[in-house]
This record gives structure tokens, sequence and C-alpha cells, in this order.
């Protein structure tokens, strides 16, 4: 029986089906806390815009109507006084690291097989609109999760082949390079296209919704996945056009390309987070509907954030999972993450360096017994 090694990361010795059963019982967590902490003002509110009573211009629209309203109204409690505005800032500054690294993620060769990952701007539209963290914890993570393990028996099957002379093209690389172009991005202009889709299409509705607090500013930022999606295709038209080097880019190789792909969500993590730490010493002003869409969006919040912890933590190890969850106190979250993804990457490649001498289709081979007895000359029957 094969023995779980702790200086390993676990998506090498763990069957998926292990691996999928914590995003599994957070998301029953997060149902479980979520009603426990049920509010009647939440049915109340649901109930005057089944009614028509309230936002009358939006809860008319047939079908759509009421559930619209009741989001919009939840929102504009949510951000309706400066303890809120702190709160759901710092909330936001982590949602802006976490799209972020998911278009980094889906900027990536690797990952070009799963629709989910490649394309999210349908996973983040379902999840901020409908489900939250169940969408994050039953559907994203899991596919992050699935694909992850995928790689890792497509590349031992791989070096099984050229072992044994049916070796495919790229097959002559150096080990360490051919991981570099799995994990590059396939066009250098996703160096800018990413942080102006993320600052553009997230971060300026977010200011606008904190600031106005209106039925269109919160509208217009529901549907952010849809912004970010349009302006990263509409810079990335113009950026392949305008380089004269528009090939393979790995982005840990260059820190001019990290700090310009994460700086937007880092400083704004930095900002949000001295924002809050200042806001706990001064009175709440908030009122009790505000408190009660406050709770709901804090659980939504810790369950996401529980699970990237635990995503982190089994694709690269402790180090990185500890970092994030000390470098949180003191930066914020969403710069946490920022840091926190750049050594996961570095974790992630030594590990399938080190991995490839030792695995056969994903199965580790060389720690369930010890061999040391074993030799060339010794007899296989007594």
């Amino acid at each position: 029986m094969a023995r779980i090694n702790l200086h390993k990361p676990l998506l090498h010795q763990l069957r998926l089906t292990y691996l999928l059963a914590v995003p599994a019982l957070l998301a029953l967590g997060a149902i479980l806390v979520l009603a426990r902490h049920g509010d009647v003002n939440t049915t109340l509110l649901y109930s005057q815009c089944h009614a028509r009573s309230r936002l009358p211009s939006l809860s008319r629209i047939p079908v759509i109507g009421a559930p619209a309203c009741f989001l919009v109204s939840f929102f504009i409690f949510a951000s309706s006084s400066m303890r809120a505005v702190a709160q759901l800032s710092a909330i936001l500054s982590f949602i802006a690291a976490l799209l972020t690294v998911s278009l980094v993620e889906a900027a990536r060769p690797c990952n070009k097989r799963s629709w989910v990952i490649r394309h999210p701007t349908l996973s983040w539209l379902v999840m901020n609109l409908l489900g939250g963290t169940l969408v994050w914890d039953l559907w994203i993570v899991p596919e992050y999760l699935r694909r992850a393990k995928q790689v890792v028996v497509e590349r031992a099957k791989q070096d099984a082949q050229q072992t044994f002379g049916a070796g495919e093209e790229g097959g002559g690389l150096d080990p360490e390079e051919r991981v570099r172009i799995e994990r590059s991005f396939i066009t250098s202009a996703d160096v800018y296209a990413i942080p102006a889709a993320v600052l553009i299409g997230f971060v300026v509705p977010s200011i606008i919704m904190l600031t106005l607090k209106d039925v269109a500013s919160v509208l217009v930022w529901l549907f952010f996945p849809v912004w970010v999606a349009i302006v990263r295709w509409a810079v990335e038209f113009v950026a392949v056009r305008l380089l004269r080097d528009n090939g393979p880019l790995y982005l840990e190789s260059s820190a001019p390309s990290i700090a310009l792909v994460y700086a937007a969500p880092f400083l704004v993590s930095l900002i949000t987070h001295a924002l809050f730490i200042f806001n706990l010493f001064c009175k709440n002003d908030s009122r009790e509907m505000t408190r009660m869409a406050l709770k709901f969006i804090e659980i939504d919040f810790a369950f996401i954030a529980a699970t990237v912890l635990y995503w982190v933590f089994i694709e690269a190890g402790s180090v990185p999972a500890v970092l994030l969850v000390v470098s949180s106190v003191f930066l914020g979250p969403g710069a946490a993450l920022c840091i926190t993804w750049s050594v996961r990457e570095k974790v992630i490649c030594a590990s399938i360096l080190d991995e490839g001498e030792n695995t056969i289709f994903g199965e580790d081979v060389g720690d369930d017994d010890d061999d040391s007895t074993v030799h060339e000359d010794t007899p296989l029957l007594s």
C-alpha cells in the first residue's frame, strides 16, 4: 500500500475521487451554514420584489424581474454604509486576484483541453449570478483539479512512449524546457490583455458600484465576467497586431511581466486592506439589512477562500498554503493570492520535474517499499 509523502503535492499521490471529496464537503458546509444563518429579512426582501413593490421598473420584468430585483437590492444594501464598503471592497479585491489567476491559467497550453478553464466567462457568470461558492466548489475548482490530474497522466504516458522509442513531437526537448512550454502563455499579448481585462472589466465597475450604490451600477457590476471577456479579447486583438514578438511567454521567467499581470489586484488589495483595518477602529454604521446582506457575502467569501487554500495545498503543498494564510493577514487576501500564485507555479514545475523520474501513468512507483536490499544479483527465488 502506498504511503503519503508530505514532502510531495497530494495531487501526485491521491486518486481524483479523494481529491474532489473536500470541495464537495465544503459545498455542503456552505449550504448548512447559510441555512443556519438564514434571516427573515431575506424572505421579506424577496417578497417585496415578487409583489412588485420594490424597484418596480426592474421587478415588473416578466420571469426574471423578481430575482433581478432581489439580487440588485441585496448588493445595494450590502454597500450602504462605510463599514460595509470597507468589508465589501476587501472581498472584491480578493475576487479581482482570483479572476486574474483564473485568466492566467486559461492562457496556459496545458489547460487548453478543458473548456471550463479555457473559457471561464460562463463559469464566472453563473457563479456571480446564481451559485456563489456552490458553483466554485462543485464546478470550477473540481475542473482545475481534474485537469491537473489529467496533465500528470498525459505527461507520464509521453515519457513512457519516449522511453520505449515511440516519442511524440517535442521528445527531444530538455524536461525543464518542455514543462516551461506547457505552462507558457500561448501568446505574449495575454500579458497586456489579462491586467487590462481585470482592471477595466472588474475593478472599475466595482468602484462605481461601491460609489454610486444604485440600480444601474449594480446591474453593470453583476455582469462583470462579460466585460472582462470583451476587454481581454479587444486588447489581445490589438496587441497581437502591434507586438513584434508575439510568441509564447513563460510568465514566471519575467519579473516585469509578473508585475504587470498582478499589479492591479495587488495594489487594490493593499489599499482595501488598509481601509478595512482603519474602519475597524470606527463605529459600525451598518443597519440591520446591510448586516444581513454582508453576513451572507462573508460566508460565501469564507468558503470560496477555503477552497482556494485547499486547491493551492493539493497542487503545491504546505509551503504556498501557509504563505497564503500568513500574507493575507498583513497584505490582504488579494495581494496574498498574487504572491502565492507565483510561488505555487515554481513548486509545481519543480514537482513535475521530480515526479517525471519516479512515476508511470500518474502513480508513484518509487515510495511504496524500501528496496535498498534488492540488487541486480539478488536471486528472485530462494
